[in-house]
């Protein structure tokens, strides 16, 4: 079991919880190459076209 804490994606000006939480861009998300694939994104984006927002931090190495 973790210990980790995430911060929820909320924010009352965007209800459909599509801005990436603070200080991250989807260069820093698991599934970067699927969107940019599939939406166009790069890695300096800040919300995702998911609904709510799918990110998850890529593991350090």
């Amino acid at each position: 079991m973790s210990n980790n804490i995430e911060a929820l994606n909320y924010d009352p000006a965007d209800p459909d919880k599509m801005k990436l939480p603070a200080k991250v861009s989807c260069g820093d998300c698991r599934h970067i190459h699927r969107c940019k694939a599939i939406f166009g994104h790069t890695e300096s984006d800040t919300y995702c076209d998911w609904s709510p927002s799918r990110f998850v931090a890529q593991e350090t190495k």
